[in-house]
């Protein structure tokens, strides 16, 4: 088994940042139904706070260990979603992929050297503009994920704030990604592999849990709120 990597300085840093931000959130972003919790992510900022309604569970975060193989959670995505980028810190900056929750492996704590989560973006070059899912992990640094959508939603399907159920698992040398559920009464089925780097550490290695985080390389230039509920 492969020892755990040191945190690095950005990684310890994000550690520490999502700590403070955590014991901060309190109140639940507009809209957030009875029972769930919300990721805000306010302009300027790549990561998100918690909010809860009352008596509703948190989300994983953070360090666990031993860490489970498998995290599930429904989760909604609504029209705040529809960010445009007015001043990219690259020009490119657009078409990267933000993060929805997802999990550090490998023993490392660092998601973006070993991790598993699932990628969105929201396309304003195409006609109708519409937000694109994917499966994305990063191996040993490099970042993997299909050329075609896994799923995509379209502005109707943001503003009808309806639920999706997303999984990803770690079986053996890969990781195996699902979103499931139904929106303005389509439903939506989809899965999807991703090689894991590490297939001889054990599934249950500990792990770093994240949540909603804006980027690539750009901050979010507006208030993105995402529902959440991760018994």
């Amino acid at each position: 088994m492969r020892p755990p990597h040191r945190p690095t300085f950005r990684a310890a840093t994000a550690v520490a940042l999502a700590a403070g931000l955590l014991a901060l959130a309190a109140c639940a972003a507009p809209g957030t139904p009875a029972g769930w919790a919300s990721y805000t992510v306010a302009p300027g900022d790549h990561g998100a706070t918690i909010g809860r309604t009352s008596g509703a569970p948190a989300p994983r975060s953070g360090w666990i260990s031993p860490g489970p193989r498998r995290r599930a959670y429904q989760l909604t995505l609504n029209a705040t979603a529809r960010y445009v980028l007015t001043e990219p810190t690259q020009p490119e900056d657009q078409f990267d992929w933000n993060k929805l929750p997802g999990f550090s492996d490998c023993g490392d704590f660092d998601l973006a050297r070993n991790g598993a989560m699932f990628g969105w973006r929201w396309r304003v070059d195409t006609t109708p503009m519409r937000l694109e899912l994917v499966p994305y992990a990063n191996n040993d640094g490099v970042h993997l994920y299909p050329e075609e959508a896994l799923v995509s939603l379209s502005a109707a399907d943001l503003d009808a704030a309806q639920p999706l159920t997303y999984a990803v698992g770690i079986d053996g040398d890969v990781y195996r990604f699902s979103i499931r559920g139904t929106i303005r009464g389509r439903t939506v089925a989809a899965t999807a592999t991703l090689p894991r780097a590490c297939p001889e550490t054990a599934p249950t290695v500990g792990k770093w849990y994240a949540g909603l985080y804006f980027g690539g390389t750009s901050v979010a230039p507006s208030t993105v709120h995402a529902y959440v509920l991760e018994p």
